[in-house]
């Protein structure tokens, strides 16, 4: 007679993406032609509004928010995305976030004025930073947004404009501690030796002052999910003391630092290199949810958990696209080319190895025969290197060629050296459409002014 045993399920667990191994592979084939799902026609676009041109797809941008989003909900708490403005503010960017169910959470006065323009209610920004001026903190209390405080001098600039205006003030505290060799303890009030709970009880014995709020932001391209693990911990604890002391906080905001799908420099990677695919924000989830769920009754028994995200859900829509200007071969250095777009409108080349590719409706058929190529910009200097060694096809001149994932920190950290800032498009639905126009030479220079009696009778400027 035939026995029969328990059926037991497969059991599903997320491997760490540490991975360059014998199964894996880099940068050995150009990216899939970064037009994406938009399919748009890049000479017809270049064309029209000038090389080089950023083109942001709405399609990718939503859909990054949404896989952002969803990846950190659950059914015990209240997820919200501050966006950091910071990272790309384009205000057709901002406006997309904003549609999708996006706070703001702002750095500066300037950013503050920017998201209550575009219609944000003070009441869904949060201001951070380790530098508020007077006025902005005075405009924060009064109109109601969260600020985010950061030492003790700002503590009493808070307490004093808050008294002053006789409202109760909306703050949470940044909290730092140690992790690792680079640790950012330049920010907040570190719980290693004792701040964060005196910031605590003198915020307990001061009625003006509402702690909504816990926060902890460790980095910038975070590829350690443990980080995001112990400031779980941390900020629990904190919570569990802030309770202890009469104050309620109901939210916890462990910031942003979340990596995107750009391929880093090996000397700012994980050993052997990291990849990030489908789902690579479950492990982040996971390091904070588990926590979390513990201990919802410290935040009033149900959460708000705050994220901060720029890069990760920016960085993928956008590309950069430009043309090939020239064609050389460098003694002991092999091809190189040089484009019309340079580290000026690309800085972030400096800690990533951004794909290169040619459009699919430029390729020719010349996708399978590819071989290293330097690729620099056009500035007069010789730092200007987009890539080196990349693998493209034979590249001619007047070749259009995309830089891709691009969205965060190329816009609002681009600058005209030597050349205007190029035009920026919005793909979709609606086709192309001009969402910054292309700079001139008299934008460049428009907040100059030239003494009269400097100007000779030639002056036109």
């Amino acid at each position: 007679m035939a026995t029969s045993e328990v059926y037991t399920p497969p059991a599903l667990t997320p491997l760490p993406f540490m991975a360059f191994n014998k199964h894996q592979t880099r940068a050995l084939l150009p990216p899939a032609h970064a037009q994406g799902e938009d399919n748009y026609d890049a000479a017809a676009l270049l064309a029209e509004y000038g090389s080089p041109l950023y083109v942001v797809s709405e399609k990718r941008l939503r859909r990054d928010y949404q896989a952002f989003a969803g990846a950190f909900s659950e059914p015990f708490l209240d997820t919200r995305i501050a966006y950091s403005v910071k990272t790309n503010y384009l205000p057709t960017v901002c406006t997309i976030l904003r549609e999708e169910g996006a706070w703001m959470e702002v750095v500066s006065g300037m950013e503050y004025e920017l998201a209550r323009a575009l219609g944000v209610p003070a009441a869904e920004i949060i201001m951070n930073g380790p530098h508020k001026t007077r006025e902005d903190i005075e405009r924060a209390i009064g109109e109601g947004a969260l600020v985010n405080i950061d030492n003790f001098d700002e503590l009493s600039l808070v307490e004093s404009l808050a008294r002053g205006l006789n409202r109760t003030a909306r703050i949470g505290i940044r909290v730092s501690f140690r992790y690792g060799a680079a640790s950012w303890t330049k920010f907040g009030f570190s719980d290693d030796n004792g701040d964060a709970n005196r910031a605590l009880k003198r915020i307990a014995g001061n009625r003006n002052l509402s702690l909504e709020l816990l926060h902890h932001h460790g980095g910038t391209f975070v590829l350690v999910h443990d980080l995001y693990a112990q400031a779980a911990e941390r900020l629990i604890a904190l919570a569990s003391r802030a309770r202890e002391l009469g104050l309620a906080p109901t939210m916890v905001d462990f910031g942003g630092g979340f990596p995107s799908q750009n391929t880093l420099k090996p000397e700012f990677d994980l050993l052997g290199g990291s990849v990030r695919t489908t789902n690579f924000w479950f492990p982040y989830a996971e390091a904070i949810l588990t926590r979390l769920e513990k201990a919802r009754e410290l935040f009033g028994g149900r959460p708000t958990l705050v994220l901060e995200p720029g890069r990760a859900v920016v960085d993928a829509c956008t590309q950069l696209l430009c043309t090939v200007a020239a064609k050389k071969r460098i003694p002991d250095q092999g091809e190189a080319v040089i484009v019309d777009a340079g580290v000026n409108l690309v800085p972030t080349v400096c800690y990533y190895d951004h794909t290169l590719s040619l459009p699919s409706d430029a390729s020719d058929g010349r996708e399978g025969r590819l071989s290293p190529v330097d690729v620099y910009g056009p500035l007069c200097m010789q730092t200007d290197k987009l890539r080196s060694q990349a693998l493209l096809p034979d590249l001619k001149v007047g070749d259009p060629l995309v830089i891709g994932n691009v969205g965060a920190y190329c816009h609002t950290q681009s600058m005209q050296f030597i050349q205007a800032r190029p035009a920026t498009v919005l793909v979709g639905s609606h086709g192309a459409e001009l969402i910054r126009r292309r700079e001139t030479w008299r934008d460049v220079f428009t907040l100059d002014r030239i003494p009269d009696r400097l100007r000779d009778e030639g002056c036109t400027f």
